[in-house]
C-alpha cells in the first residue's frame, strides 16, 4: 500500500500536469454565444453550465464566453444564424426546425410522427449532419459543431381528449411546417408560436393544445394551462450549435482540437440528458412515477392507442412525408432519400 501510494499521487500529479500543458497550447478567446431556452433544462442544467463553469476550468481559463439564453435577448429562435452570419454573435444554438424557413431541408430531420424513439433519431441525426453542416457553410458562414434532440414533442391540451380524433376542431400550437401538416391532417388548425408565447396563447384561448417536449412543457409549468397530456410522439425538435465559420478558421490547429473534443462530449452529456427526462416528463407532469428532473403536477395521461399510432403512421406517409418533399425539390428529397430517409426505411419523391 506505501508504494502504491506514490504511484497514484505521480499519476495524478502527471494528469494534471498534462492538462496544465495542454491548456498552455491554447488561443485565448472571449466567445459571445447565445444559447438555448433559459427555462428548459438542457441549457439550465448542461449548456450555460458548460460556458460559464466547465469551459474555462477545462480551458486554464484561455476560452472564456459572454452567455446568453435565447429569451433573455427577446429572440425567437429563427434569428440565430443570421446573427452569427453577421458576427454579432461567435457561437449559437437554435432549433433545427427554424431554419426552415430558409432552407426546406432542415425540416427533413423532425417530420412531425416519422420517428419515435430516441435511437431511431441519433441514427437520423448522424445521417444528415453532413447535409446541414455543408448546408450552414454555404449560406450562414456556420460551422457545425453539434445537434441534440429535445425530449419527445408530445401534445399539452385544455379541455378533454381521448385520442386523435379529438384534435380535429382544435387551435393546436406548432413550430414547423410539418406539424402544422400533422395539425390539418387530423382536422385542427394549427397555430404557429414560439416557445415564449406558448402559455399565454393556452391562457387567452388562442390555443387549445401545444405541442413541445415532455420535459421542457414540465419546466415552463404548461401544467398549469392545460389539463390532459397526449404522449403520442410527434418529433424531437433537435438543436444545433455552430460557430462563425470567419471565427473558426482564426483558431490554430490545438484550440480547434480541444473545442471539437469537448463539444463531442457535451453533445453526448446532453443525449443522455434527453434519454432520462423523456420518461420523467411524463412522470412529473402526471405526478405518477419518478420525478426528479421536474415539477410534480397533475395532468391527465391520454393513453396512446394502436389506432392512434396506426392512423399517425398513415399521415405521415400520406401527407406529412410527400408535402415537405414537394416544398423541398428534388435534390433535396434526393439527399434525404440517401440519408435520413435511408436510416429510417422510407423513401420520399418530389413531384
Amino acid at each position: 500500500m506505501k508504494k502504491l501510494f506514490p504511484s497514484l499521487l505521480s499519476l495524478a500529479l502527471a494528469v494534471s500536469m498534462a492538462g496544465v500543458s495542454h491548456a498552455q497550447d491554447l488561443q485565448e478567446l472571449r466567445l459571445k454565444v447565445i444559447g438555448g431556452w433559459s427555462n428548459v433544462s438542457m441549457t439550465t442544467a448542461l449548456e450555460q453550465p458548460f460556458w460559464e463553469t466547465k469551459m474555462p476550468e477545462l480551458s486554464g481559463g484561455k476560452i472564456t464566453a459572454d452567455f446568453n439564453s435565447l429569451d433573455t435577448l427577446g429572440l425567437k429562435g429563427d434569428e440565430t444564424l443570421r446573427l452569427l452570419n453577421l458576427g454579432i454573435a461567435d457561437i449559437v444554438t437554435g432549433p433545427v426546425s427554424f431554419v426552415a424557413g430558409d432552407f426546406k431541408l432542415y425540416d427533413g430531420l423532425d417530420l412531425a410522427g416519422a420517428i419515435l424513439d430516441l435511437e431511431t433519431m441519433k441514427k437520423a441525426v448522424d445521417a444528415y449532419r453532413p447535409v446541414i453542416d455543408k448546408n450552414m457553410q454555404e449560406n450562414f458562414n456556420a460551422h457545425l459543431l453539434m445537434m441534440w434532440p429535445s425530449p419527445p414533442q408530445v401534445l399539452f391540451c385544455k379541455g378533454e381528449i381521448k385520442g386523435v380524433a379529438d384534435l380535429a376542431g382544435k387551435k393546436i400550437r406548432t413550430f414547423n411546417q410539418t406539424l402544422s401538416d400533422f395539425v390539418d391532417a387530423v382536422g385542427g388548425t394549427p397555430v404557429n408560436l414560439s416557445f415564449a408565447e406558448v402559455v399565454p396563447a393556452l391562457q387567452n384561448g388562442t390555443a387549445d393544445c401545444g405541442v413541445t417536449g415532455t420535459g421542457p412543457g414540465n419546466t415552463a409549468k404548461w401544467w398549469e394551462v392545460t389539463d390532459h397530456l397526449f404522449p403520442l410522439v410527434l418529433g424531437w425538435a433537435p438543436w444545433f450549435s455552430a460557430i462563425n465559420k470567419d471565427k473558426w478558421n482564426e483558431l490554430d490547429e490545438p484550440t480547434k482540437a480541444f473545442l471539437t473534443e469537448q463539444f463531442a462530449k457535451l453533445e453526448s452529456d446532453i443525449w443522455a440528458h434527453v434519454a432520462e427526462v423523456a420518461q420523467q416528463g411524463v412522470n412529473c407532469n402526471t405526478g405518477m412515477g419518478e420525478c426528479t428532473t421536474g415539477i410534480k403536477a397533475n395532468m391527465k395521461l391520454v393513453d396512446v392507442t394502436d389506432a392512434d399510432k396506426q392512423r399517425l403512421s398513415e399521415m405521415v406517409g400520406k401527407t406529412i412525408l410527400p408535402r415537405w418533399a414537394e416544398r423541398c425539390g428534388k435534390d433535396c428529397v434526393d439527399e434525404w432519400n440517401g440519408t435520413v430517409g435511408k436510416a429510417l426505411g422510407f423513401q420520399a419523391e418530389a413531384k
